[in-house]
């Protein structure tokens, strides 16, 4: 595997993580590539964002009906690499503002790097634990 893109693409996981904690739509699409692959939790549902402006997420709607105040990444394991593209499967967290865990699971991230620049490409995430009640809840 190439250790330098492996290094290159989990910095940029991290600088991406700090743009959705931002809950700011804009910085976050500067962290992706288009076109953007998603595909829901069930499978069922792929969502193919062509452009940046078709890149959606409703971080009021996740705060209303999730009670989420932030997102953590706990570990990053490289599943494979090439010098321009990464797989990494990460674990993550879902935090209301009393710090209380109420989701988790793993995601799947394909991250490439295109004209020298480092983006996700790809996401694909399965939850293991979800609570809806609780102290931060809606």
């Amino acid at each position: 595997m190439s250790d330098k893109a492996i290094a290159s693409a989990q910095a940029w996981l991290e600088r991406f993580l700090v743009a959705w904690n931002s809950a700011d739509l804009e910085q976050v699409r500067d962290q992706l590539h288009y076109p953007h692959v998603t595909i829901g939790p069930a499978g069922g549902q792929v969502v193919v964002a062509e452009t940046r402006e078709a890149f959606q997420t409703d971080f009021e709607r996740l705060r209303e009906v999730e009670g989420w105040a932030s997102s953590s990444f706990d570990d990053f394991t490289a599943v494979s690499s090439s010098p321009t593209k990464v797989h990494f499967e990460t674990t993550f967290r879902r935090f209301w503002s009393d710090g209380s865990i109420y989701a988790s699971g793993r995601v799947l991230y394909i991250v490439t790097e295109q004209d020298g620049r480092w983006g996700m490409q790809f996401r694909s995430g399965v939850p293991d634990v979800v609570s809806t009640t609780g102290s931060g809840g809606t």
